[in-house]
C-alpha cells in the first residue's frame, strides 16, 4: 500500500508540474498585463491535455486514502 501511495504521489506532481509548465508559458505569450489570466488558461490547457489520466489518478488516491482511513478508524 506505501508503494502504490508513493506511485500515486508522484504521478500526481508530474501532472502538476506540467500543467505548471504550460501555465508559466502561457504568461509570456501575449500583452504583458494579465498574466495570472493567462496562467490560469495555461493550467486548463494542461489539464486538457491530460484528459483522463488525471481523474484516474486522483481516484486512485482516494481509494489508498480510503483504505488508511479504514485502518485507522475500525469500528
Amino acid at each position: 500500500m506505501k508503494k502504490r501511495i508513493a506511485t500515486v504521489y508522484l504521478r500526481l506532481m508530474k501532472y502538476a508540474m506540467l500543467m505548471g509548465v504550460f501555465g508559466g508559458i502561457a504568461t509570456f505569450i501575449g500583452p504583458p498585463r494579465h498574466g495570472l489570466i493567462k496562467a490560469g488558461i495555461g493550467i486548463v490547457i494542461g489539464a486538457m491535455i491530460l484528459g483522463n489520466r488525471l481523474p484516474a489518478a486522483l481516484k486512485e488516491l482516494y481509494e489508498i486514502t480510503e483504505e488508511f482511513t479504514d485502518d485507522m478508524f475500525r469500528e
